[in-house]
């Protein structure tokens, strides 16, 4: 009995853990394709798919957004996009 009192008083003096929350999904180009697929008028589950995510995905996409494309600016030359970090740890493989 006081084991289990001593287990209870313990777990009243914890920090609650923090969740991490829904990890994301899709890439940055992923989401530049689905927005160029919307422009040209396709529905949010299949400009999804054509962009390479699940059609539930374009959906929250297009869902938390409100409809609108807030504009995915352009990556200036400061940072390698997946493609040229997949090519340099190729070349490192080799």
């Amino acid at each position: 009995m006081e084991a289990r009192r001593h287990r209870r008083a313990g777990r009243a003096w914890r920090v609650p853990l923090r969740s991490p929350g829904r990890p994301p999904v899709g890439r940055r180009e992923h989401r530049e394709r689905f927005w160029e697929r919307i422009a040209r008028g396709q529905s949010s589950e299949d400009a999804g798919v054509a962009a390479g995510v699940s059609a539930a995905v374009g959906t929250r996409w297009f869902r938390e957004s409100g409809g609108v494309s807030h504009g995915i600016s352009p990556l200036s030359a400061r940072y390698l996009s997946f493609v040229e970090r997949e090519e340099i740890a190729l070349c490192f493989a080799r």
